[in-house]
């Protein structure tokens, strides 16, 4: 195994270990709102809408965009679990900013290789 999976194993024990009365949370967001937003790993959901576990749904992905996948969360959420609020929070300085779809179709279809920038831009 990689060092990371020892970390994140070794963090979700831990996780684990303490998670004690939570799982006996309901599956509804007690808090009863869902927030999409993007995958950008400096964001910290939790932190900056002051988020505990069972709180709400957080939705992430690229750009954090009402993508077809991220709409059929928003309403399993709403329909199935109770949310009566949504928020959609966009973020300065996103990576979605620096590229178009047909740039990454383009860079797929020439390579499943990590694409890099360089002075060029994306290769």
């Amino acid at each position: 195994m990689s060092r990371i999976v020892d970390e994140v194993l070794a963090a979700n024990r831990a996780y684990s270990d303490s998670f004690g009365a939570k799982g006996q949370l309901g599956m509804p967001p007690g808090r009863r709102f869902a927030i999409l937003t993007c995958m950008d790993a400096r964001l910290d959901p939790a932190k900056f809408a002051g988020l505990a576990e069972g709180d709400a749904h957080v939705i992430r992905n690229a750009g954090g965009r009402a993508s077809d996948d991220a709409i059929r969360s928003l309403v399993i959420s709403y329909k199935l679990l109770g949310t009566r609020e949504w928020f959609v929070i966009h973020h300065t300085g996103c990576g979605m900013e620096t590229f178009t779809d047909e740039i990454i179709c383009g860079l797929l279809s020439r390579s499943l290789e990590q694409a890099v920038i360089d002075s060029e831009g994306l290769a």
